[in-house]
């Protein structure tokens, strides 16, 4: 009775093909690679619910959380781009805060007593809690923007110092607009970091 021989060539042993379990192994890893990426992904971004199979979705209030914060949290890292956004994003938005206030005052300054009498009665209470967040998220990205340099955010406490703060304030506000972060990973790296998306 002659014996079949196995064939291990060309014609035998097909890789790509399937197999009597499904896929083939070589589509398996491949599978186990996107899931273990997409999987850390997740991770990364906060909280998106992701599958690997079929239509994914992010949950809402994730997203919202996660937008809120990229203005406003006081952990991980940020470059230089993103900060140079916020930053500029946040002044403009104050300016015209307070430059509509005014506006809407209808100071008349050639009458000098009539402006100071205008100006005593009005309340600058609601103007600067409108103002606040947006002072808030610019000493967030100051603070992230230390982190990205691997220099702690309290130095920013030495810069309510009288005279020693001004020069502190100057000379690191300074690096942080325009020296380039820490090169690869450093202290302050948290899963929502943005440094890798920015700079």
């Amino acid at each position: 009775m002659p014996v079949q021989r196995k064939q291990f060539g060309r014609r035998g042993l097909n890789q790509q093909g399937p197999t009597q379990w499904g896929s083939s192994q070589n589509e398996y890893s491949g599978n186990n690679a996107y899931a273990s990426t997409a999987g850390a992904y997740a991770h990364a971004g906060g909280a998106a619910a992701l599958q690997v199979a079929g239509d994914s979705g992010v949950s809402v209030t994730d997203a919202a959380l996660q937008f809120l914060g990229f203005f406003f949290s006081f952990k991980g890292r940020i470059g230089r781009l993103g900060y140079w956004a916020i930053s500029t994003f946040n002044s403009i938005v104050s300016v015209a805060i307070i430059f509509g206030f005014y506006a809407s005052l209808g100071l008349n300054f050639e009458n000098e007593a009539e402006a100071k009498r205008i100006l005593a009665d009005s309340s600058f209470f609601t103007v600067w809690l409108t103002v606040l967040p947006f002072f808030v998220s610019n000493v967030s990205v100051q603070v992230r923007r230390f982190h990205d340099r691997d220099v702690s955010g309290k130095w920013m406490l030495l810069w309510f110092i009288p005279i020693i703060g001004t020069i502190l304030s100057i000379c690191q506000g300074f690096a942080n607009m325009f020296f380039a972060g820490t090169r690869g990973s450093n202290r302050f790296d948290t899963p929502q970091s943005q440094a890798h998306v920015f700079d």
